[in-house]
């Protein structure tokens, strides 16, 4: 009988096969970042503004950034607005390398059981702002209306993509897009603007950054990955991703180097299986 493997990558909690979807940020294991809610300023992590991290902008790009699973549902009406502030950098000391650039965010609610998820508000796309040589430079996105009442349930992870788009000019590697920092220097996003919803979120989790499987000759599934070191880490599979059932079928922690593996020893027995990691 042909088996089928597939791996599944746990990026910033988001389940995706392998080199599918947008590029995804592990902002959930970084020590704070600026892209938040309005009601209470509260962070993906617990350290807001230690740190002032960027993010390179070669070109158009679309930057993802999940915050941990919500320990409330939380509901949204049609008087709530999205919105938010981006903060860029043009680090060249040439005008050769000024460049122009729109912005837009989009807040989805994601289903990390199903890997599917809804939109909840779009901002449109910003104005044209220019980034010149040596400049910081901000501008606010619209705030917009969420077109309808909307609940977030328990469970569910906020995502917010940032898509930038190069309008004219030249970035080259000069380009930043400013995180992770405190509020008036680096990206915030609002959901809602007008502070009226209450977020609550879990405490984030450590997911491994990279899997990858390998096929042994006795049918046996080499699982090999990479996180962070000393950190423990579920090695769990699932024979469906229609109506996954996780089993956890090893518990291991990484090494030094955040480098763990798993054989299972399981795999000729079944048809189809897929694999992911998550915390204990």
């Amino acid at each position: 009988m042909k088996r089928t493997f597939a791996v599944l990558l746990f990026m910033s909690a988001l389940v995706g096969r392998v080199g599918a979807g947008p590029r995804e940020l592990p902002l959930r294991w970084e020590r704070g970042t600026c892209i938040y809610e309005a009601t209470t300023s509260q962070t993906v992590e617990t350290a807001y503004g230690t740190n002032l991290l960027s993010l390179p902008f070669p070109a158009t790009t679309n930057y993802d950034f999940y915050f941990p699973p919500l320990a409330l549902p939380t509901a949204l009406t049609t008087q709530d607005k999205g919105g938010g502030t981006v903060f860029m950098k043009n680090l060249s000391s040439s005008t050769a390398n000024n460049f122009t650039v729109t912005g837009r965010m989009r807040f989805y609610d994601y289903d990390p059981a199903t890997g599917t998820q809804a939109l909840i508000v779009d901002t449109g796309t910003s104005p044209s702002k220019n980034v010149n040589y040596g400049q910081s430079i901000n501008w606010s996105l619209a705030n917009v209306w969420v077109p309808n009442a909307y609940t977030v349930p328990a469970g569910h992870l906020l995502h917010i993509t940032l898509t930038l788009t190069l309008v004219s000019g030249n970035p080259a590697g000069f380009a930043q897009l400013m995180y992770n920092g405190a509020s008036a220097t680096s990206t915030v996003a609002f959901l809602s603007e007008d502070k009226a919803a209450d977020w609550t979120f879990s405490a984030p989790v450590l997911p491994a950054q990279s899997m990858s499987l390998s096929m042994m000759a006795d049918g046996c599934a080499n699982i090999s990955c990479a996180g962070y070191p000393n950190q423990a880490y579920l090695v769990q599979a699932t024979t469906s991703l229609s109506s996954p059932s996780w089993a956890t079928i090893a518990t291991n922690t990484a090494g030094s180097g955040g480098l763990f593996s798993y054989v299972d020893a399981d795999a000729p027995n079944f048809p189809v299986r897929f694999y992911r990691t998550s915390t204990p």
